[in-house]
């Protein structure tokens, strides 16, 4: 892949970035029900490897009383994830998300770059709570329900926290009515 390519995939998308000026590397800003998160987007390996990766996502030293802890989460997220991945850097305790994608001599089509932003943003934003209060507590509080989603979804627009009541609100069997009206 050309730096070029990258640029239009993500133009395709809307989405507003910053190149690096001394690497191939798009730099972004996405907001989610949890957060803000920066993520940086190099294109390496000579067009050949592509990766989302967070910057100050979270921080975990080794000198924390709740690491231990906090490993388990990462694992146990790494494990269910498809796309998503977490890691730790024992030298600084920083803690990142990242999305790793091979393109080698394959291209990559608009469609699957905006399936792999969603996921990978979706990834770092839902488990964002849950990474900071095991940090914080040393308890994981479990997976995320979309019944959780609720209390963080006050600032959302009123037609779309309708639609997210109704969704929450339907039985696990239950498929929802139609197109959501957002």
């Amino acid at each position: 892949m050309k730096f070029d390519e990258l640029k239009k995939l993500a133009d395709g998308e809307d989405l507003r970035y910053f190149v690096d000026p001394k690497k191939p590397t798009l730099m972004m800003t996405f907001g989610g029900l949890n957060g803000s998160y920066q993520v940086v987007v190099p294109l390496e390996l000579d067009g050949r490897f592509l990766q989302f990766r967070t910057v100050g996502y979270h921080s975990c030293p080794q000198d924390r009383p709740h690491l231990e802890a906090v490993l388990r989460v990462l694992g146990a997220l790494d494990y269910q994830l498809r796309l998503t991945k977490f890691g730790w850097d024992p030298s600084d305790g920083e803690i990142v998300g990242y999305a790793d994608v091979w393109l080698e001599d394959g291209k990559l089509t608009q469609k699957q770059f905006a399936e792999i932003v969603h996921c990978f943003v979706s990834g770092i934003d839902i488990n964002y709570p849950r990474i900071g209060k095991t940090i914080e507590t040393g308890t994981d509080p479990g997976e995320f329900r979309p019944e959780d989603m609720l209390a963080a979804a006050s600032g959302l627009p009123p037609k779309l926290r309708e639609e997210l009541e109704r969704l929450v609100g339907k039985k696990k069997d239950e498929e929802p009515e139609g197109p959501p009206v957002i």
